[in-house]
Formats: structure tokens, sequence, C-alpha cells
């Protein structure tokens, strides 16, 4: 039986600590696994994820009310399928707010939805409060800490529950793996043609480590469902 169908959150209270390459690599790990992921890119106007995916990314103003709308609402209307809602440190609170104000999380699990949230824990220690405070509102099935080694992270070691980890990347590859027309895909799939030989190890071993910890969610995912359905009262004949 097929797993049922995530929306992935993929957020933090900072900017610029790896969140739209959490996103890709995401996205990129469901197609490998021949899902169908729709994105929401709420970075308007700059739609960095959106550059990557631009045939299945929406760039969303979530700053307007109909921004705000298309996401819940298009979500809610289409089940089915894998969602990915990349959203930028500056709109973290309004995206709670507004989330919370629709009952989005009580909507979207009664329509048969998971939740798993991805929160990139910075180096500040507020970060750790933040990811508390966002779970409290957004209520997922699964809320999973990211420690991005190369950016830094308040996240002790220890913590239960499962943990990704981005590793550190050589310096070189940036300019590399940010370019609009390289595709992570296609480098896992065979495809390192971009990728000078020294540089391949490298990031061979930052993606398969991330990749390693994105499959271990499922399990977990379904285990929690399990549970939650196992709470739940049973239905009066």
């Amino acid at each position: 039986m097929p797993a049922p169908p995530t929306i992935f959150i993929i957020c933090s209270d900072r900017s610029r600590n790896g969140k739209t390459l959490l996103a890709r690599v995401l996205t990129d790990h469901l197609l490998i696994q021949e899902h169908d992921p729709f994105c929401f890119d709420l970075s308007a106007p700059e739609g960095a994820l959106r550059a990557y995916f631009p045939g299945r990314t929406a760039l969303i103003d979530f700053d307007q009310e109909e921004g705000r709308a298309k996401v819940f609402n298009s979500i809610l209307a289409r089940y089915g399928r894998d969602y990915v809602i990349d959203v930028p440190g500056a709109l973290l609170a309004p995206f709670c707010e507004a989330a919370e104000a629709r009952g989005f999380s009580e909507a979207a699990q009664a329509e048969g939805f998971r939740i798993c949230v991805l929160f990139v824990i910075d180096r500040d220690e507020g970060s750790l409060k933040t990811a508390v405070a966002v779970e409290e509102v957004l209520q997922p099935d699964l809320m999973v800490p990211v420690a991005n080694r190369f950016v830094g992270t308040a996240l002790p070691k220890g913590v239960p529950g499962p943990v990704l980890a981005m590793e550190r990347v050589d310096s070189e590859l940036h300019p590399i793996v940010t370019n609009r027309r390289f595709s992570l895909r296609g480098f896992l799939l065979g495809d390192d043609a971009a990728v000078p030989v020294r540089l391949r190890a490298n990031l061979q071993n930052f993606l398969h480590g991330l990749l390693g910890g994105l499959r271990d969610l499922e399990p977990e995912l379904s285990l929690r469902t399990l549970r939650e359905a196992e709470l739940r009262p049973a239905k009066a004949v």
C-alpha cells in the first residue's frame, strides 16, 4: 500500500542557512522515489526554489492574502501528491499565524495528509525556542530538527527522534551547485560532468548523508501515523 501524501514544510527563523538547498534535495529525493511533488516557493519575487523546478513550483507572494489562500486552498483541494513548502525566515511567523487562523493542520490531516516540518536550527539558541513554538502551532505528525554543519547550529547532541544533518561541502562547489542549470538529481543519477573530479566525492558524501536521513523519515512517519490511529477513539457502530 502506498504511503499517504505528505506536506513537507522547510523553515527556520533565520535566513541563509540552507533551507532552499534542503528543499531541493528533498524534492529530488521524492522524484527519484517516483513521487510527484509540487512545491510552493514563498520567496517572491526572488524564486530561489522555483529556479530549479520551474514546472512544478508556484512562486507565492505570501504578504498578500491571495497568495496565502493559494497555498492552503490548493493543497486541500488536491489530495494525492506530496507538497514541499519553502518558507523564508522572515515569513515564518506570518506563515504560522496564517496556518493557525485557517486551522490548516487539522484540515490537512483530516483529508489524509501527513505533515512533516523540517526546521533548520541556526547558531543562536533562540532558534531552538522558535522550533518548539512552531511545533506547538503547526502540530505536525513529525518535527525534524536540521543541523547545518557548514553555518553552525545550536542543536545539542543526543536529541531524541530523527535529526537531519547537512555536512560541510567544499566552498568550490557553491557556484556549481547554485547554478540554475545544475541538477542534483542528475548528479545522483550519474551525470557528474559539471563537477570536477576532485570535488565529486565531497558532493556525493553530502548528498548521500542527507538522503539517508530523508529515507529514514518515512518509517518514522508511518509509525507515528499508526500510533495516532490507535489512540483515536473508535467510531460508534
